[in-house]
C-alpha cells in the first residue's frame, strides 16, 4: 500500500536528475512505479540503465532531456517534448543548482550572476514549464536550502539565489492552491553531494565551521527525510534534526541565532590567526 496521501506519482519530471538529490529521488519514484523524465545538462548512460532496472511495471517510461535549466525557451521545449512522450506530470521536482563561494568583495559579478541564473531563474523556468501542464492534484517541489533562510559566510550568491527560491515558492503556494496544486520547498543543510565536494575543495574553512552546526547528511539520509515530507505534502521540508532546529531558530529566534553564529565566526577566525 502506498504511503503517499494521494498515492505515488504517476509521472514525475525531475531537473538535476543526473546526480545527487535528483537522482536519488528518481530512484525512489521509479521503485514505486512512477514514469520519470530527467532534465539535466548531461545524464550518464549508467544512470539511465540503473533507473530502467528498477522499473516495477513494463509500461513505465524513463526518458532523458538534455537542457540548460537557465534558458527559459529551451526548458519550455524540453518540457513540451516530455509531455508528448510521457504525458502531463502530476509531480515535478527541481533540484538543478550550483554553488560558488567567495567573500562578496572578491566574488566576480559574472559568478554571482551565474549562480542566480541557474538556481533562481532555473527554478522559475522549470516551474513555469511544468505548471502549464500539471493537472489538478499535482505537486511542484523546488529545492532551496537552509541558505535560503539564514545567511552563510562566503555564500552571497548562493544565499541570494536560495532566498529567492523560498520567496518564489511562497508565491506559487498561494497562486496554485485554487488550481488544486500543492507546492513544497526543500530547505536542507549540507548534503554529501558534488556541491559539497566542490565547497570543501574550494571554499573557506570558516564556512565549513559555521555550517557544521547543522551537520552533514548522506544523500540517502536526506532523501529519506525529504520523501517523508513530500508524501505528506508538507510545504517546507528540512531533513535532519539539527537542520530543522536551525531552521526554527532562524525563523523564530533570529537574534539568538545571529549571536551564536557571530561567536562561532570569532572563534574560528581567531584559531586561524594563530
Amino acid at each position: 500500500m502506498s504511503n503517499w496521501i494521494y498515492g505515488a506519482p504517476r509521472i514525475a519530471f525531475i531537473s538535476g536528475g543526473g546526480s545527487g538529490i535528483g537522482r536519488q529521488i528518481a530512484r525512489a519514484l521509479v521503485g514505486e512505479g512512477t514514469s520519470v523524465a530527467l532534465f539535466d545538462l548531461k545524464v550518464e548512460a549508467g544512470v539511465l540503465d540503473e533507473l530502467r532496472a528498477l522499473r516495477k511495471r513494463p509500461e513505465q517510461r524513463i526518458e532523458v532531456f538534455n537542457v540548460d535549466i537557465s534558458k527559459a525557451a529551451d526548458v519550455d521545449d524540453a518540457v513540451e517534448s516530455a509531455v508528448a512522450r510521457l504525458g502531463a506530470p502530476d509531480f515535478a521536482f527541481n533540484s538543478a543548482g550550483i554553488l560558488r563561494t567567495a567573500l562578496f568583495t572578491e566574488l566576480p559579478a559574472e559568478t554571482f550572476e551565474l549562480v542566480v541564473r541557474i538556481n533562481l531563474l532555473g527554478s522559475r523556468n522549470f516551474a513555469a514549464g511544468v505548471l502549464r501542464h500539471m493537472p489538478q492534484g499535482g505537486h511542484l517541489v523546488l529545492v532551496a536550502s537552509l541558505s535560503g533562510i539564514m545567511g552563510g559566510y562566503t555564500q552571497a550568491a548562493y544565499c541570494a539565489s536560495k532566498f529567492g527560491v523560498v520567496g518564489l515558492a511562497e508565491v506559487l503556494r498561494l497562486e496554485q492552491k485554487p488550481r488544486g496544486i500543492d507546492v513544497s520547498v526543500v530547505c536542507p543543510g549540507e548534503i554529501a553531494t558534488p556541491l559539497l565536494t566542490y565547497e570543501r575543495q574550494h571554499g573557506s574553512k570558516v564556512t565549513e565551521a559555521l555550517n557544521a552546526t547543522a551537520g552533514v547528511l548522506t544523500v540517502e539520509e536526506a532523501v529519506d527525510g525529504i520523501l517523508r515530507g513530500l508524501r505528506k505534502r508538507e510545504y517546507m521540508i528540512t531533513p535532519g534534526v539539527r537542520a530543522r532546529l536551525l531552521r526554527a531558530m532562524a525563523r523564530k529566534t533570529s537574534g539568538l541565532l545571529r549571536w551564536m553564529t557571530d561567536q562561532t565566526l570569532a572563534k574560528t577566525l581567531q584559531a586561524q590567526s594563530r
